[in-house]
């Protein structure tokens, strides 16, 4: 279908519910401003945010579509069960990474601070707590992938893969340095992995924004938090205060998955 028939439709639709436009915000989650350019047939959306719409209007998609086969050939294929489980343990896997990433983040400081040479005891809690933060942040991403395919994220889809592959990275040098002799040699890796992580928390960021049409105000908030704190990783003398933000920045994260697995969870594939 496209517009402003789409637009027109719609309009109609949310009149005949006696909704107004910032109810229906408040309903769907999708900002106003892209309730506006669609009613006003200013921009075609994509078929995931035409579906929340309806969702949010009480209209079945297929009935919707039914009037217009070009409708139903571009239809969304929304994932199966699996991959609505998949953005769920994504969200719970995302308070564990959180968790080991702020016990980390004081274990750093301790060793930074205080005695390099740990023993066997603390460097295996140190490895063991950088393993199940690495498996953790690769659960919690798988999650990003999921809602990549279903509102065509190509960017998010991309950094995504980055940030999985430089978090596996980032683990193996920090269990590397528990044996390093020269604690002063350390300073170059890590600061290039302080603004490789920043430079991939900045398109990351940029990637959530572009969500906010179909996952709300939440995505905007999550990737605005990932550009400031991958400005602060950037300028590398700043890797610790990011911290701040990261509990924060995944905390949101989390609860856009969340919503992402509720839509999910609404949506039915089509059978025909």
């Amino acid at each position: 279908m496209q517009q402003p028939e789409l637009g027109r439709r719609l309009t109609a639709l949310r009149k005949e519910r006696n909704l107004t436009q910032e109810e229906l915000v408040e309903k769907s989650h999708v900002s106003v401003r892209t309730i506006q350019r669609i009613e006003a047939g200013e921009v075609l959306p994509r078929m995931s945010t035409v579906k929340i719409l309806l969702e949010a209007l009480g209209e079945r998609y297929e009935s919707f579509s039914a009037e217009s086969p070009q409708v139903k050939e571009t239809q969304i294929n929304i994932l199966p069960h699996a991959g609505r489980n998949t953005v769920l343990v994504a969200a719970l896997a995302g308070t564990v990474y959180l968790v080991s990433q702020i016990i980390l983040a004081g274990m750093d400081i301790f060793w930074i601070t205080g005695d390099h040479d740990w023993g066997f005891v603390l460097n295996a809690i140190y490895t063991g707590f950088t393993v199940v933060m690495v498996a953790s942040y690769i659960l919690f991403a798988r999650g990003f992938l999921v809602l990549s395919t279903v509102f065509e994220n190509t960017l998010l889809k991309a950094v995504t893969y980055m940030l999985m592959v430089a978090t596996v990275g980032m683990g193996v040098l920090d269990i590397t340095s528990l044996s390093a002799v020269d604690v002063e040699s350390l300073g170059i890796p890590y600061a290039m992995a302080a603004v490789l992580f920043g430079a991939l928390g900045i398109v990351f960021g940029v990637a959530l924004i572009r969500l906010q049409d179909s996952m709300g105000e939440l995505s905007r908030i999550a990737g605005m938090l990932e550009i400031v704190m991958g400005g602060m990783l950037v300028t590398v003398v700043l890797f610790f205060v990011s911290y701040v933000i990261l509990i924060p920045a995944v905390v949101v994260e989390i609860l856009v998955l969340y919503r992402g697995y509720e839509y999910l969870s609404r949506s039915e594939p089509s059978n025909g």
